[in-house]
């Protein structure tokens, strides 16, 4: 099917949006729960982390700080009915994300984030967003006290 706006005029688009993530972005932390080392013990279960008649007990396991670039956006008391229409939980405590597709993937295996010093975790999956295919990513975090 034919396009309205040409190749070009897309990828201008694109890098106006680019640029205004550029903008209005700022850092924040993403911390992943990673394996430090592999064990290569034949007697080694990696469904339960540890050796046969081994006691079960903390494995290898560091937590790696990565930051990533988000545009960040708290919700206010009145913009609660737009979150009731996404069936998320009260605006008091809910953040949204705008990411690209590195900070999409680093959150799908995130243990918590850390944005502007609160603890958060992830409550939605990625949602893709960009008027001509995924450019971005929304999603929600949820703010733990």
């Amino acid at each position: 099917m034919a396009s309205i706006l040409s190749s070009g005029e897309k990828s201008q688009i694109r890098a106006i949006f680019d640029d205004m993530h550029d903008t209005f972005k700022q850092d924040i932390d993403v911390y992943i729960n990673e394996a430090q080392s592999v064990n290569i013990d034949s007697s080694y279960n990696p469904v339960y982390g540890r050796t046969l008649n081994e006691s079960q007990g903390v494995g290898d396991k560091v937590l790696t700080k990565y930051t990533i670039s988000a545009r960040v956006h708290y919700f206010k008391k009145s913009e609660e009915a737009v979150l009731d229409d996404t069936g998320l939980p009260s605006s008091a405590n809910v953040i949204r994300l705008k990411i690209d597709e590195a900070g999409k993937n680093l959150l799908n295996r995130c243990s918590f984030v850390d944005v502007d010093g609160n603890k958060c975790s992830v409550i939605s999956n990625p949602e893709m967003i960009g008027p001509f295919g995924p450019q971005f990513y929304k999603v929600y975090l949820k703010v733990d006290t």
